[in-house]
């Protein structure tokens, strides 16, 4: 199994560990790129061992090396907004590349370009099990996940970044693998960084700006297009689907289905179901209330925008006719107190076209006005 966070084989600090741990889940090999300045053919193993001779060389710097880390984007965001008195010097980030080190903060590490922005680090260490041999010559070996999350801090707002994986866990000495429960630690991670910056950070309403704000400005809006890829939603006792308990979430399309089929029923009723634009309306206003109204605990979307002719022109050689806006699964953290992640507000950004966490903070700060 592999595991998308750095996994400690009991490495030796220094070089040893600065091998294993550029060469890890936690680079990508664009970055190690990168950071060596465009060894394009080079495999990822190269290009760390690479890096790690110019580190010893004096012909990189620890800094660069962790700037070009914390940049990357990730699967997960988390959005606070407000401000902050003080960006303190906490651990060594520096050291993070030498060894394990101990669960807190490090940095900050800066831009020499954005003087008003800066990363920090939060690390926490992780116990995974494997089990080695079969039979009763087997046994359970331990080994430590180094589990970072990634802050970036402006004048009005912080953002945490981070990467979720599926771990060994054990009970009843049977190991079985569990998805890392990082909704339980977020929240925390916060309160922690706002008391070393004296910070007064708040969420953003994410509910209104997407199934309001952004609806507004967006849908049925040329030359956007939206999709609505996926929603959980529950009130008046009716869930319109299941997070838990094995029961597949219900995709749009269900959706859809359901609102034509009510849309026809009630035109029927009124006599207008030859009516196609009552009929089309119709399935609008239901579907629209479904997903804004119906006590929605998250909603995945897409948003595109189809290019000009002049645009096009412009990509004619890589056949581009839609410019990849966001792409998001949002969860509104509407049950504070539940033990699952609608207890956090929080993002899942998708990669590729879309660009992960870095393309979908920047997108919500423009959104918000940041």
């Amino acid at each position: 199994m592999s595991i998308n966070a750095f996994v400690d084989q009991g490495f030796s600090p220094g070089r040893e560990f600065c091998d294993k741990f550029l060469s890890s889940n936690e680079f990508t090999v664009e970055t190690l790129q990168l950071i060596s300045s465009g060894a394009s053919r080079a495999k990822k193993g190269e290009l760390a061992l690479n890096i790690v001779n110019a580190l010893e060389a004096g012909k990189l710097t620890s800094d660069e090396i962790l700037l070009a880390y914390v940049k990357q984007s990730r699967t997960w965001l988390s959005l606070k907004i407000g401000a902050c008195t003080g960006t303190p010097k906490l651990n060594s980030a520096a050291s993070l590349l030498q060894e394990f080190g101990n669960e807190g903060w490090y940095g900050p590490i800066q831009e020499p370009t954005q003087p008003n922005k800066k990363w920090y680090i939060r690390t926490r260490r992780i116990v995974d099990y494997v089990r080695r041999g079969s039979g009763d010559a087997g046994q359970t070996d331990e080994r430590y996940i180094r589990w970072s999350v990634i802050a970036e801090l402006a004048q009005d707002y912080v953002a945490l970044s981070w990467n979720g994986f599926t771990f060994s866990s054990t009970t009843s000495e049977r190991i079985e693998p569990s998805q890392f429960p990082f909704w339980h630690h977020i929240p925390g991670f916060f309160d922690e960084l706002a008391q070393h910056c004296q910070a007064q950070w708040s969420s953003p309403n994410l509910h209104k700006l997407v199934l309001h704000e952004m609806w507004d400005k967006y849908l049925n809006h040329f030359p956007y297009k939206w999709r609505h890829l996926r929603i959980r939603a529950e009130a008046s006792g009716l869930a319109i689907n299941a997070h838990s308990a094995g029961v597949k979430e219900i995709d749009v399309e269900g959706l859809q289905a359901l609102s034509e089929k009510l849309a026809n029923s009630v035109l029927d009723k009124l006599g207008l179901v030859g009516d196609p634009e009552k009929i089309h309306d119709a399935e609008d206003a239901i579907l629209l209330t479904l997903i804004k109204e119906w006590g929605t605990k998250s909603y995945e979307f897409q948003l595109d925008q189809e290019l000009s002719q002049a645009e096009m022109e412009i990509d004619q050689l890589k056949k581009v006719k839609l410019k990849r806006l966001i792409k998001a699964h949002c969860y509104f953290g509407l049950k504070p107190h539940s033990t699952t992640q609608d207890s956090l507000q929080h993002l899942k950004c998708h990669s590729g076209y879309y660009g992960g966490s870095t393309s979908v903070l920047e997108f919500l700060l423009r959104e918000l006005g940041l």
